[in-house]
């Protein structure tokens, strides 16, 4: 449903994410299978993978961020909230059961 505004009113979108998302392509590896980040944030990730996954389910992820010598593994426990088809593969977002950054300073 589409609501006209007119006159003084304006529309308003509300975020409703819990953590900023960066853009940012790394490597995974998601239960065997290979894939590529969209984005991150500290509470949850966006990727492209070949295979889709049920929404709800818990999966296993392993991230690999490039350093200068070697790449370094980070494993990460997750739930599906999202699939959608793309081309050959599919579009996954999941939320991280463990946030990967601490709010403490």
């Amino acid at each position: 449903m589409t609501i006209p505004v007119t006159g003084d009113k304006k529309a308003m979108v509300v975020e409703q994410r819990a953590a900023q998302r960066y853009g940012l392509a790394l490597r995974l590896t998601v239960e065997g299978g290979d894939g590529v980040t969209h984005d991150l944030s500290a509470t949850g990730l966006y990727f492209e993978s070949d295979r889709g996954y049920e929404v709800g389910k818990r999966i296993e992820l392993v991230l690999e961020f490039p350093g200068a010598k070697r790449v370094y593994p980070l494993i990460c426990e997750a739930q599906v909230v999202r699939v959608t088809k793309a081309g050959e593969g599919f579009n996954v977002a999941v939320r991280l059961l463990t946030p990967l950054f601490s709010d403490a300073a």
